[in-house]
């Protein structure tokens, strides 16, 4: 008798029947999915196994089938399709022989990475499995029909199907999956997979169902009933199913599925039950995570959307802490039941409310051992009710820590914080500055509250040089800032502040030298830039200057001077200090090519435009050889605006 490959149509793992020149005379829809091609185009056109896949390394016996007479060793390698999917599986070749001589080999292949895509097909294709067992049926009919009039076919035939339930065996071993068949009578049949071991803990053959699954005795009756009203069929099967036990209670606390499918006979009547049990704990881990980052993603919005309230859920809660540990002191005999309640749902609803997952569950604990403690009321369930506050109090000071990092400590004052918005506030010290005495008054709130450093806009900058000099391979001394304590009006230069990040970025950039070249001219071989602050007191106005330095290069005017004649620009008859101010010129630079760093001529210019919309100057001095200084002198403004100026800012 030809073997009937479709016996594997309905297997989850990929299978392949090769004949001796290696073209594909079979393969089930697993194994075509894994192709990226369908099952006609696969076995109708003649393909190749090497014409499907790509592998990491050579598969033995695979160049030479002929010489394959007994089953391979499984192999794990790396492969990947035409298609372009990709993974990793590990594969065997087995001879097999039919009653008509030929001889074709098949190719088991246990993909790791195909659970995924088989997940919208695993129903149905568990519900095939059936097909498999009535083929299985039929074949035994035949079988005993035959065995009436000859022996020899007698004994033909039993070899064939001793040889199918091997196959059969080894099919099922090679799945991840527990399967295995129960009766009416709950006992489970001999066919079986491996993965049980593993799955529901047991080689289960010929025990009752029940007993399988550790069902705790209370539950048998009502299980034993659900079964019997599936075999009577009296709802369908699908409507009854669900009501089975979902979850095997895995001694190593894995995720075990359970699923029911129906067994029918060739009359369709039902004659057993499969039961698959799968392995999710990965994909329960992985949901378990997805919740925690989608629990911590909402606590961070909740941070910085409602930091009033989180100011006040922390005091709050610091305060009910301390009220429920000074309760939990008292001894068990005394303790007050209904205030301990209070103070736990207090907190679980606060926590819950702004996504605090783990002190919300925590909370949820210690409510339920309260509960059982009340119930018993005893020293053991009382240590225990204790030591889950202590948890509750471990996550608020880990949410505490998040909260310190993402909004800052100030956000835990113990005081009420207010946010008030700028023009709000200038707004009121206008208003201050009408009453008798207002304007020292407006003056004083508007140093204490409107005026920061000056150097709190320029400490990043350090870093920012930092990477420049690293990433060029360069030595560069933290910067020093001098005179940074000068208050200003954050309103009014933030605009020309913030164009800083260019000078720099140029100062490493173009100033300073490699360490070789720096320790060849007698310099350290670290550069070092220096920031200085200053008020120039002046009859008309006062000025904020502004002095980044550099101990570099310095700037060859030869060069400058180069570039701009060969643009058509005549500096003939400038001085070196006038042509090196071109620097400041829109899109001129000294770079041949565009870097990440440098090279489009916008930084300086960006500077000039800054200064010069506040009324102010820049300027360069620079000695070739060793260093350049660039200025920036800007009016000093510490006079109150009109509310439109800081608006515009």
């Amino acid at each position: 008798m030809k073997i009937q490959y479709s016996l594997f149509d309905t297997l989850l793992e990929p299978v392949f029947v090769l004949n001796a020149e290696q073209k594909v005379i079979y393969c089930n829809e697993t194994a075509a999915i894994v192709c990226g091609l369908s099952v006609r185009k696969i076995t109708r056109g003649s393909m190749k196994f090497l014409d499907l896949f790509t592998f990491s390394e050579p598969i033995d016996g695979l160049d030479k089938l002929i010489h394959v007479c007994d089953p391979t060793p499984y192999k794990e390698v790396n492969f990947q399709t035409p298609q372009g999917s990709e993974g990793k599986v590990q594969l065997t070749l087995q001879p097999v022989f039919d009653s008509m001589g030929d001889k074709n080999w098949i190719v088991f292949v246990r993909d790791v990475t195909l659970e995924e895509r088989l997940q919208k097909k695993y129903r149905a294709e568990l519900e095939q499995k059936e097909d498999v067992i009535k083929d299985l049926e039929d074949a035994k009919v035949q079988l005993e029909n035959y065995s009436k009039n000859l022996e020899k076919m007698v004994a033909d035939r039993t070899a064939e199907l001793s040889r199918l339930n091997q196959m059969m065996t080894a099919l099922l071993d090679s799945l991840n999956q527990g399967f295995l068949i129960f009766n009416e009578e709950g006992r489970v049949q001999e066919i079986t997979s491996r993965a049980c071991e593993n799955t529901i803990e047991d080689r289960p053959q010929g025990k009752n169902i029940w007993d399988v699954l550790k069902l705790p005795e209370k539950k048998v009756d009502g299980f034993q009933k659900w079964m019997k009203t599936v075999f009577m069929e009296m709802l369908p099967f699908e409507d009854l199913a669900p009501l089975g036990p979902e979850r095997y209670p895995h001694s190593q606390g894995n995720h075990i599925s359970l699923e029911y499918f129906p067994l029918r006979n060739a009359e369709g009547k039902m004659e057993g039950i499969v039961m698959v049990a799968s392995d999710i704990t990965k994909l329960v881990e992985a949901q378990e995570q997805a919740e925690k980052d989608r629990s911590y993603a909402n606590l961070i919005i909740n941070m910085v959307q409602n930091k009033n309230q989180i100011g006040r859920f922390v005091r709050e809660s610091e305060v009910m802490l301390t009220e429920l540990h000074t309760g939990l002191k008292s001894s068990w005999e005394s303790a007050d039941d209904e205030a301990l309640f209070r103070q736990l749902h207090t907190l679980k609803g606060g926590a819950a409310l702004f996504s605090i997952q783990d002190m919300t569950e925590y909370c949820h604990t210690a409510e339920t051992t309260l509960a059982e403690f009340k119930e018993s009321r005893n020293a053991d369930q009382y240590l225990k009710l204790q030591q889950e506050s202590q948890l509750v109090q471990k996550s608020f000071e880990k949410f505490l820590d998040k909260t310190s990092e993402i909004l800052g400590h100030k956000a835990l004052s113990q005081e009420r914080q207010l946010e008030i918005p700028v023009s709000k506030l200038q707004h009121t010290l206008e208003e201050m500055q009408k009453l008798p005495q207002g304007t020292a008054a407006a003056r004083l709130v508007m140093n204490e509250f409107l005026m920061e450093p000056v150097g709190s806009f320029f400490t990043s900058y350090s870093d920012v040089a930092q990477k420049v000099a690293e990433k060029q391979e360069k030595q560069l001394n933290p910067v020093i800032f001098n005179n940074s304590e000068i208050k200003v009006l954050p309103e009014i230069y933030s605009n020309l502040f913030a164009t800083f990040v260019h000078s720099f970025r140029n100062s490493v950039d173009h100033g300073i030298e490699m360490p070789s070249v720096r320790e060849e001219k007698g310099k350290p071989t670290a550069g070092t830039i220096t920031v200085q602050f200053d008020i120039l007191r002046k009859p008309d106005v006062d000025y904020l200057q502004i002095r980044v330095s550099d101990d570099g290069a310095g700037v060859n005017p030869e060069v400058i001077r180069s570039k701009l004649t060969a643009k058509g620009v005549d500096v003939s008859k400038e001085s070196d200090e006038q042509v090196i101010q071109h620097i400041f010129d829109s899109q001129f630079s000294t770079r041949e090519q565009v870097t990440e760093t440098s090279g489009r001529g916008v930084g300086m210019d960006a500077i000039k435009y800054a200064a010069e919309n506040l009324g102010g100057t820049v300027r360069v001095v620079s000695e070739n050889g060793k260093g350049t200084s660039l200025f920036v002198e800007v009016p000093f403004i510490t006079e109150l605006l009109p509310v439109k100026k800081f608006k515009a800012a």
